[in-house]
C-alpha cells in the first residue's frame, strides 16, 4: 500500500508536466489533440488528489522527500488547484478555437498549473519562492495574450509592477528567515524558535505585503480591475485560482502569524476596507466582468478578515468555495449577457418582509453554529462567522420571498436558508476536522475595533434593504460619495480600448 501511495504522490506531480510537455511537443496542427490530451492528464490529476486526500485523512501523514511535503492543507490545494484546471482546460478547448496562439496558450496554461501545484506541496522556502514567482510571471504571459494589443501588454505591466513587489517582498523574507533560523524548512521553521528573533517582525511582514499584493487587497488591487480584457477563462483562473494566494501564504505560515497580534490586525483592516469598497463597487457597474473583479476584491477581503481574526481553517474553506463559484460566474458570463431580465428590480424590502427573512437567517445561523459547534451567545472570533451566516441566509430569503408574503415562499426560503448554513457550516467543520492544527489560533475575545467594523459592515447592508438610503441618495454628499467611489473601481486609463478598431484578435 506504502508503494502504492508513493507511486501517486510521483503521479500527482507527473499529471501537470506530462500536460505542458504534451502541449509543448506538439506542432500547430497537432495542438487540438495535444489540448485534449493535456485537460485528461490535468483531470486524472485530479481524481488522483481527489484519492489521497481521502487516504491521508485516515492515514499517518507521510515524510517530506525531495522537498515537497504531502500533507492534508497541500493536497486539498492541489485538488482545487487541479479541479479549476481541468475546468478550464475544457472550457477553453472551444473558446480558444482559431486563435493563432492556440498552442502557445495551453502550454502556458498547463505551466501555471504545475507552478501553482509545487508551490502549494514545497516544504523548501526557495522553492516556494521559485514557484510563486513562476506561476506570476505564467500569469502575467495569460494576461498579454496578444502582445500586439495595447491595452492588454499595458495591464501586463501594472500587474508585474505589482506581483514583483511581492515576489521581492516574499525573496527577502526568505533570505531573512533562512540566515536567522537556519533551515529552509517551512515545517521545521514552526518547530524553531524563529519567533523571539530580531529578524521576526521584518520577515512576517515581507510576507504580509506579498499576500496583499498577491490577493488584491487595497490599496494593492488596481491591477486585478485593470487585468480583464485578458481571454475568459485566463480570467476564471485568475479570481479562481491565484489571487487566493494571498490567503495559502498566511495560512501556510499561520503558527508564525498567530505569534504577530499586530500584523493580524493589520490584514485584518485592509480585508474590511476591501470588503467595504468592492461590495459598493460591485453595485456599480454596468460590465458584467468588472462586477466579477470587484466581488472578487470583496471576497479576497473577507478572507483576510478571517485570516486576521486567526480562522484559518474558515479562510481555507472560504478560497475553496470562492474559487469554485468564481470559476463557474466567469466561464458562464457569456451565456448570461444573451439572457434578458426586464422585471424591474427589487430597491426597498417590506419591513414585514424583511422580519420574516430574518427569521430564516437566525435559523440559517443556527444550523451553521450547529455544524460548527460554535457558540452563539459570545464576543469570540467566531462571531464574526456567526454574523456573516445570518446575513447570508436572511438575504437568500429575501431574494426567495420575492418581496411576497405568501406561505410557499416563506416555506422555501426557510428550508433553502437553513441548507444552507448547514451546508456552508458542514463545510468549514470539515476543513477543521481535515486541519486540526489551523483551529489553535482563534482570538481570544473581539476587541473593540473588530465590533466596529463588524457593525459598520452591517448597517448598510441593513439600510440599503430598508430603502432608507433613497434620502440620502438626493443630497450632495451622495453624489460626491458615488462618483469618487464609482471613479476608484474603474481600472487603469491605459488598459481600456476605447475605439473598436483598437482590438487586436
Amino acid at each position: 500500500m506504502n508503494t502504492l501511495i508513493h507511486f501517486l504522490d510521483g503521479a500527482l506531480l507527473a499529471c501537470p508536466t506530462l500536460a505542458l510537455l504534451v502541449n509543448c511537443g506538439s506542432g500547430r496542427k497537432k495542438a487540438v489533440l495535444a489540448a485534449r490530451w493535456a485537460s485528461f492528464f490535468v483531470g486524472f490529476g485530479f481524481i488522483i488528489g481527489l484519492f489521497l486526500l481521502g487516504h491521508l485523512t485516515f492515514a499517518e501523514p507521510p515524510k517530506t522527500n525531495l522537498y515537497i511535503t504531502f500533507n492534508t492543507l497541500s493536497l486539498l490545494l492541489s485538488t482545487l488547484i487541479l479541479l479549476v484546471s481541468f475546468t478550464v482546460h475544457r472550457f477553453s478547448l472551444r473558446y480558444m478555437d482559431g486563435d493563432k496562439l492556440y498552442s502557445r496558450y495551453f502550454s502556458t496554461l498547463a505551466a501555471i498549473t504545475l507552478s501553482a501545484i509545487v508551490m502549494v506541496l514545497a516544504d523548501n522556502l526557495f522553492l516556494f519562492w521559485l514557484s510563486w514567482s513562476l506561476s506570476n510571471v505564467f500569469l502575467i504571459l495569460l494576461i498579454v495574450h496578444k502582445k500586439e494589443w495595447t491595452a492588454a501588454k499595458n495591464s501586463g505591466r501594472l500587474a508585474l509592477s505589482t506581483l514583483l513587489l511581492g515576489s521581492i517582498s516574499l525573496l527577502a523574507a526568505v533570505i531573512l528567515i533562512t540566515l536567522s533560523g537556519d533551515t529552509t524548512s517551512i515545517q521545521a521553521l514552526d518547530e524553531k524558535e524563529f519567533i523571539n528573533s530580531s529578524v521576526f517582525t521584518t520577515a512576517m511582514t515581507l510576507i504580509t505585503l506579498t499576500g496583499l499584493t498577491q490577493s488584491a487587497i487595497w490599496p494593492f488591487h488596481r491591477w486585478l480591475i485593470s487585468s480583464l480584457n485578458s481571454p475568459t477563462p485566463v480570467s476564471a483562473l485568475m479570481h479562481a485560482g491565484l489571487v487566493n494566494g494571498g490567503g495559502i501564504i498566511i495560512v501556510k505560515f499561520a503558527p508564525l502569524f498567530s505569534a504577530s497580534s499586530g500584523l493580524l490586525m493589520i490584514v485584518f483592516i485592509l480585508g474590511a476596507v476591501s470588503v467595504f469598497l468592492g461590495t459598493f463597487w460591485k453595485l456599480m457597474q454596468h460590465d458584467i466582468k468588472r462586477m466579477l473583479a470587484c466581488s472578487t476584491l470583496a471576497q479576497m477581503g473577507f478572507m483576510m478578515m478571517q485570516c486576521g481574526l486567526g480562522l484559518f481553517a474558515a479562510a481555507v474553506a472560504h478560497l475553496c468555495w470562492h474559487g469554485l463559484f468564481k470559476a463557474y460566474l466567469f466561464l458562464s458570463s457569456g451565456s448570461i449577457m444573451t439572457q434578458k431580465n426586464n422585471e424591474p428590480k427589487i430597491h426597498a424590502y417590506k419591513p414585514a418582509v424583511l422580519l420574516i427573512a430574518s427569521i430564516g437567517g437566525f435559523i440559517g445561523m443556527l444550523g451553521f453554529a450547529f455544524m460548527t459547534n460554535k457558540p452563539i451567545l459570545s464576543l469570540q472570533a467566531t462571531t464574526f462567522l456567526l454574523v456573516f451566516a445570518f446575513i447570508a441566509g436572511t438575504q437568500l430569503m429575501l431574494t426567495l420571498m420575492d418581496n411576497r408574503l405568501s406561505i410557499t415562499n416563506m416555506t422555501i426560503g426557510l428550508l433553502m436558508s437553513s441548507l444552507a448554513g448547514l451546508i456552508y457550516g458542514g463545510s468549514i467543520h470539515l476543513i477543521e476536522l481535515l486541519l486540526p492544527n489551523l483551529t489553535q489560533f482563534y482570538l481570544p475575545k473581539l476587541s473593540i475595533l473588530h465590533l466596529m467594523t463588524l457593525l459598520l459592515l452591517v448597517l448598510p447592508w441593513l439600510m440599503f434593504n430598508l430603502g432608507l438610503t433613497k434620502r440620502i441618495k438626493e443630497s450632495n454628499f451622495w453624489c460626491w460619495f458615488y462618483m469618487n467611489l464609482f471613479n476608484q473601481s474603474q481600472p487603469s486609463p491605459k488598459t481600456v480600448t476605447t475605439l473598436r478598431s483598437g482590438y487586436k484578435y
